[in-house]
């Protein structure tokens, strides 16, 4: 099982070079890697670390153009009808993700990939097209 993770994981950051590679439909707006992911008990903190390391990898090797975020899913609380931030799962989002060549990889991308192995699952994974949002 920890094996079949580990496989889904790789394949899910190799997904912006898989897109990069095949015709894309015409998105009026920007692609969109989406990713659904389960946080480990206790491991909320982590994982945000683990997105800023993220985005820090892109931005120390020149990828300024792509956004990394991280959406905190809200839960109601049934009886005192409150809201509150989840601690069990969070969306992130990766809007124009730039094509990676493998050879860029390196110790800094192996952390940022160990600390989201390390704190979460991926539970789904979209790629979509978010249209131009105006303010």
């Amino acid at each position: 099982m920890r094996t079949a993770l580990l496989f889904a994981a790789l394949a899910a950051l190799q997904i912006p070079a898989a897109f990069a590679q095949n015709a894309m439909p015409a998105c009026d707006g920007d692609i969109d890697v989406v990713r659904v992911s389960t946080i480990k008990p206790g491991a909320i903190q982590g994982f945000m670390a683990a997105v800023a390391a993220h985005k820090a990898w892109y931005r120390s090797h020149g990828f300024k153009d792509n956004v990394i975020v991280a959406s905190r899913v809200l839960v109601r609380d049934e009886a005192t009808k409150t809201f509150k931030y989840s601690d069990a799962q969070v969306v992130t989002h990766h809007l124009r993700a730039p094509r990676v060549d493998d050879k860029a990889h390196d110790a800094a991308w192996d952390a940022y990939v160990k600390q989201y192995r390390d704190t979460s699952d991926i539970k789904d994974q979209y790629i979509t097209c978010l249209p131009k949002l105006v303010p």
